[in-house]
């Protein structure tokens, strides 16, 4: 039997030994394409983490080692598409603040908005905040943070849609409620 054979069949050692046989070579592409050893690790580890959930209806027509750089081209390409969206929410939130980096108020200004988003984050539903924060914070992808959740992707997106309304009302009532500097 061979070895994807054998870890649909719930075989602990083979899927030891396939993770033995390609952690190095996956880590190495995966390092070299995303610049973080950190990230390239995160990676691997929620790709192999998937195989092993999903083993039962893991059928590979080609070479496992040619499935498993596709599946992590895929999952590098998820995050970078993460990342993407983070860097393009912070300056969507950062743009639309008017902030003069001479007046000495700034810092104070950003403090004080980013401890009124926190409060925000502390008072949303546990599961909101949750998918926010991996969303947002750990750069993961809705059908990454649906997987680990358990919960579908439409209700991941849905989360982060939610969280974001009730960030921006916050940020837009800080603005009200705040008298900004002419210089800002």
């Amino acid at each position: 039997m061979d070895l994807i054979g054998m870890i649909r069949g719930n075989d602990h050692d083979a899927f030891r030994e396939l993770y033995r046989r390609y952690w190095e070579p996956l880590l190495l592409q995966a390092a070299g394409k995303t610049g973080s050893a950190q990230d390239a690790e995160d990676i691997l580890q929620e790709l192999f983490v998937h195989l092993w959930e999903k083993r039962s209806g893991l059928y590979i027509t080609g070479t496992v080692g040619a499935y498993l750089f596709i599946a992590l081209r895929n999952r590098i390409i998820n995050y970078f598409r993460a990342h993407l969206t983070q860097t393009t929410h912070i300056r969507e939130l950062t743009g639309t603040m008017p902030f003069a980096t001479d007046n000495g108020q700034a810092p104070m200004a950003l403090k004080e908005l980013a401890a009124q988003v926190k409060a925000e984050l502390d008072q949303m539903p546990e599961k909101m905040r949750t998918v926010y924060l991996k969303s947002r914070e750990e750069g993961l992808s809705a059908p990454v943070i649906a997987s680990q959740l358990s919960i579908s992707e439409q209700t991941v997106r849905n989360q982060i849609s939610n969280a974001l309304k009730r960030l921006k009302g916050k940020v837009n009532e800080y603005y009200r409620g705040h008298s900004l500097p002419n210089s800002f």
